[in-house]
């Protein structure tokens, strides 16, 4: 079995924007959080899971079905976020993508996934870039100052859907590629 999931990755220039701003935040709250390894950070997709080896052409063959009539990739309005509200576990920066053949990809691919056997999440498709995970309750002052940090990022075009392989380590997670598309 391998633990899959599916990710959008990010331009060269996004990805360096959003280690600065994991280098800023680090220095202020380091060992209260577990933060994204720079070579690990992308736009979430699809979550898939414990997957057989096997099933992983299939896959390969729905996403490139799947991603072969989204026409636009661009990510807008970035916005800084702690998750959730209550009790928050995530640092991540959210974003908004306006392209409706997108949202009919993830329905697609969950389907497909769902009929091969697997149980996926049926929750709305929200992209984020995880930054970081919070390991305990941070202080009110640094919540604010997380949330009122600055982002310098444009809005972004992706060219390229990735089927990664995790590893889970205890130094954390390591993500190989299994199969890309450009689009």
């Amino acid at each position: 079995m391998m633990r899959l999931f599916v990710a959008l990755d990010l331009p060269d220039e996004i990805r360096e924007g959003i280690i600065g701003v994991i280098n800023n935040l680090q220095a202020t709250c380091y060992s209260d959080v577990k933060w994204v390894s720079p070579e690990n950070l992308h736009i979430t997709f699809q979550f898939i899971g414990d997957t057989k080896e096997e099933d992983v052409p299939e896959i390969n063959k729905s996403l490139t079905a799947n991603f072969s009539e989204v026409a636009n990739l661009e990510f807008s309005e970035p916005k800084l976020e702690i998750i959730p509200g209550r009790d928050p576990k995530v640092i991540w920066i959210s974003l908004e993508n306006n392209e409706q053949n997108l949202a009919k990809a993830s329905r697609r691919l969950k389907s497909k996934v769902r009929e091969m056997g697997y149980k996926i999440d049926s929750r709305k498709l929200n992209f984020h870039i995880t930054l970081g995970r919070i390991k305990k309750r941070l202080p009110e002052n640094l919540i604010n100052q997380i949330l009122t940090t600055e982002l310098k990022l444009n809005n972004f075009n992706v060219a390229k859907v990735t089927l990664y392989k995790s590893l889970l380590k205890p130094s954390g997670p390591r993500y190989i590629e299994i199969f890309d598309l450009k689009i």
